[in-house]
């Protein structure tokens, strides 16, 4: 600070001196008041900043990370964008110098600007710090799928589960315009999909094993197949622990014949650690509980689990035409729906076959994908009433052009109350009809999205997915 002015030694003060005085006490006294204050240019100045920016691809042409250094630990919030497309926001979760932010829901052959700042304790911005970046066109083999979609899409994102052989298979994200955004590639069918606790998926590569699997599809930890022993073959869901439940061919011994039936097995990512929870030997005769699809190579084929809202475990048994309720203990069986020594009869005869994706949606109400193999025509989403003991068809959905899926394919509750219903086989395969498809309906059966997927062998499932990384669409 310059010192105030002061007469010229030997010179007594003149009239101007005390005004010169006043004025410079005046300033003293601003200084000290600004000090005190929290005036926008001091939080500013005295806030974190970002020093430099660097966007990497770390697996992929839809794949960006944004590496962001800062002088000062803080938390950082980036907005991207692109022409057509909903301008996205993340926001990293703890305040660091360093941070890697992964930019997802990209389009393929795109320009996107970004902003980034810095966020304060307080959750004030800091000031920006703005760029660019390109990503890359598609992998060839996943450019050869089309996805045409028409209508509005209510879920954020739509998970397909994809395979043709020798070509691409695995998991492929679309927003609601059909623009591919996020995918994954497998060496084998790709059979159940979920999301931990920290945001990483839990995928199933039926050949290779049960895998999990960053945002960045960056695989943290594995739990290798082994045919021998638990031969992995459908679904993966997590629990309320954070450990995966999967189902495994289990092999037992009948008088010199060996028979595959199913087991439910929880695995421990991280560990390794996988145990047998459940064996459908201990509780089904594989002489008496069958139809004329059961085989010993494939007794049951189970293909879908289920957490209920007791924490009962819904397991589907297609070759049975079955679906079960499993106690949480894993003690009994609560009930059999469907099948042979079905416990809960249809109370109007409007039975199901060859079913997937059987949940409780909630307590007595069970929805499923009816595939209809042994009766053909066209297949289904299904609603049942279970509470009175007795299967009643409550709600029930199919396309006005009809579709027959001979397998595979999915029904799946939204939390609006809407259902994605997905047909996954191509026209002409095991009688199937086609096309392959996703709807999302109402209610009260009004058609709201649809989606044609033209170019797959078959697919798997289709499920809601609500955010690749934690990214928001920015409303305002």
């Amino acid at each position: 600070m310059n010192p105030l002015p002061v007469s010229p030694p030997g010179r007594a003060a003149g009239p101007r001196a005390a005004p010169t005085r006043l004025a410079g006490a005046i300033a003293l006294s601003l200084l000290a008041l600004c000090a005190a204050c929290d005036s926008p240019f001091e939080s500013e100045t005295r806030g974190a900043r970002i020093r430099s920016a660097q966007v990497l691809e770390p697996g992929g042409p839809i794949f960006r990370t944004l590496h962001l250094r800062l002088d000062t630990p803080a938390a950082v919030e980036v907005e991207y964008w692109t022409a057509g497309a909903p301008r996205l926001r993340i926001r990293s979760a703890a305040p660091a110098d360093s941070h890697a932010v992964p930019l997802a829901r990209l389009i393929a052959s795109r320009t996107y600007q970004y902003e980034a700042r810095p966020i304060a304790a307080d959750g004030r911005p800091g000031p920006p710090l703005t760029g660019q970046f390109t990503t890359g066109p598609p992998p060839a083999e996943l450019a050869a799928i089309s996805f045409t979609a028409t209508g509005t899409l209510r879920t954020p994102l739509v998970l397909l589960h994809l395979y043709t052989p020798g070509m691409f298979g695995g998991y492929v994200a679309v927003d609601g315009s059909g623009n591919v955004v996020w995918y994954y590639r497998t060496a084998d069918l790709p059979f159940g999909i979920a999301r931990r606790a920290n945001g990483n998926f839990i995928a199933m590569d039926k050949g290779r094993g049960l895998l999990e699997l960053t945002p960045a599809g960056e695989v943290i930890h594995e739990l290798p197949q082994d045919e021998e022993n638990r031969n992995q073959h459908h679904d993966a869901i997590t629990t309320p622990q954070n450990t995966v439940l999967f189902i495994a061919f289990d092999r037992r011994e009948y008088d010199g014949r060996s028979i595959a039936g199913e087991a439910i097995w929880e695995w421990v990512p991280g560990t390794n650690r996988a145990v047998k929870r459940w064996s459908a030997h201990d509780f089904f005769d594989p002489f008496v509980d069958r139809t004329d699809r059961s085989t010993d190579d494939d007794w049951l084929h189970a293909n879908s689990l289920h957490i209920g809202p007791r924490g009962n475990i819904l397991l589907s048994l297609r070759r049975l035409n079955q679906v079960i309720s499993i106690a949480p203990d894993w003690s009994t069986i609560e009930w059999r729906l469907g099948g042979p020594g079905a416990t809960i009869p249809f109370a109007d005869g409007d039975r199901f076959t060859g079913q997937h994706t059987a949940a409780e949606v909630a307590p007595n109400r069970i929805l499923l994908f009816d595939n209809r193999h042994d009766l053909g025509g066209y297949s289904r989403a299904v609603e049942y009433d279970i509470s009175d003991g007795v299967a009643q068809t409550v709600w029930e959905w199919r396309p006005a052009r009809d579709n027959f899926a001979f397998a595979v394919s999915s029904a799946r509750r939204l939390p609006s109350g809407n259902t994605l219903v997905g047909f996954g086989m191509s026209p002409g395969l095991n009688g199937s009809t086609g096309p392959i498809e996703v709807y999302e309906v109402s209610p009260d059966r009004e058609v709201l999205w649809h989606l044609v997927v033209d170019g797959p062998f078959v697919m798997y499932r289709a499920e809601p997915l609500e955010t690749i990384a934690g990214e928001t669409i920015v409303t305002q």
